[in-house]
């Protein structure tokens, strides 16, 4: 499942020393002025050993509160939007949807605290770190339930550019994004799934 693939984490050894409150402020600042993100992304999936296991391609969309799409476009296509109620996973290849209630499948991941307002310092313990130049953030999560151990932020330029995730199975994912845009406005229709003819509907939400 690519939602899965999401809260897969690449953990990367690293040099690391103490930086100053008010840069654990930035990131906390960027956050709340946060209304919107739009990006290119590279994902690459680790395996325990360090071996690759997937190196996708896509561009991801996020409006706060709670809206976003992430569209995989290599090696295969598939997406995963969320409406703020719903989330429809399409894998394009299998022509199947699978359509979850938002707030049981999103809660305590990565992608919600992208798409949600709040304070970090309620869901995370936050360590700023200097490391390849750049000014890192290691979010412990205070909620051991979200899937995944240790979340590694990146800022570059006041603007998030990459996260690291390490999940409890060993697994590693490093997500790169470019090509930055926040806080442009979005249709409504952006975060709908058109669902085409005769794609197999797995509808979880009408339980």
């Amino acid at each position: 499942m690519l939602l899965r693939t999401i809260m897969l984490a690449f953990c990367l050894s690293f040099l690391s020393g103490a930086v100053s409150a008010e840069q654990e402020d930035d990131l906390q600042t960027f956050f709340n002025s946060l209304n919107s993100l739009q990006a290119d992304f590279t994902q690459r999936v680790y395996g325990p050993r360090q071996e690759l296991l997937q190196d996708s391609h896509g561009k991801v969309i996020i409006q706060r509160p709670g809206k976003f799409r992430w569209d995989y476009q290599q090696p295969y296509q598939q997406h995963i939007v969320a409406d703020g109620t719903k989330v429809w996973m399409f894998d394009v290849d299998l022509e199947q949807i699978t359509i979850k209630p938002q707030d049981e499948t999103m809660s305590n991941t990565p992608a919600s605290l992208l798409s949600e307002a709040g304070q970090l310092n309620k869901q995370f313990d936050v360590i700023a770190i200097m490391r390849e130049g750049k000014d890192w953030y290691e979010l412990i999560p205070k909620d051991q339930e979200g899937g995944y151990e240790t979340l590694f932020v990146a800022m570059e330029n006041g603007v998030i550019s990459e996260m690291e995730l390490k999940d409890s199975f060993g697994q590693f994912t490093r997500l790169e994004f470019n090509n930055v845009v926040i806080n442009q406005d979005y249709n409504a229709s952006t975060f709908r799934l058109a669902i085409p003819e005769g794609v197999d509907v797995i509808d979880e939400t009408a339980r």
